[in-house]
């Protein structure tokens, strides 16, 4: 899936993001390659670290629900009418594990979108098996929030195009 204008700034501005000192970059947006976004939908993918996992060499359920919550969150900003939103509601469903080293997928779905949007966040492992699935729950931030990460990552959120 190609990205939409909107995502492909939504992307660019994710990249800037990634030079903070926010938990957004360090636990998650340093470590995914994104490849798309575009109408509530963003895919990335990365091979798992050794810090993202637990005791026993696996994906670490904390990690996932990072992954979740940030991917959800800056997804459904790629919507004509996303903003930035804060989570309200989050459910995860854990059905397989994946090991150190091997790749994972990520990809969003918008469930609804608007002031108070819903998304759900796949990761799938190298052979295309689930292993995750979280829906979040947003609610979109006051303008001056808005204006905020205009001012930060030149993304205006009210810019359709």
């Amino acid at each position: 899936m190609a990205s939409s204008p909107k995502g492909l700034r939504l992307l660019k501005s994710l990249e800037q993001i990634k030079n903070t000192p926010s938990f957004d970059a360090t636990a998650v947006l340093k470590r995914v390659k994104l490849h798309s976004a575009s109408d509530g939908v963003l895919k990335g993918s990365f091979i798992i670290e050794p810090s993202m996992c637990n005791v026993a060499h696996t994906l670490h359920g904390g990690h996932i629900a990072s992954l979740i919550d940030v991917f959800s969150c800056y997804s459904q900003m790629s919507q004509p009418d996303g903003r930035l939103s804060w989570t309200t509601y989050m459910n995860i469903i854990f059905v397989e594990s994946a090991k150190e080293g091997e790749t994972v997928n990520v990809e969003t779905k918008p469930v609804r979108s608007g002031n108070a949007a819903i998304v759900e966040t796949c990761l799938y492992g190298c052979n295309g098996n689930l292993l995750a699935k979280g829906t979040a729950n947003f609610v979109a931030g006051h303008k001056k929030y808005q204006q905020v990460f205009k001012d930060e990552f030149n993304f205006d959120v009210y810019d359709t195009n």
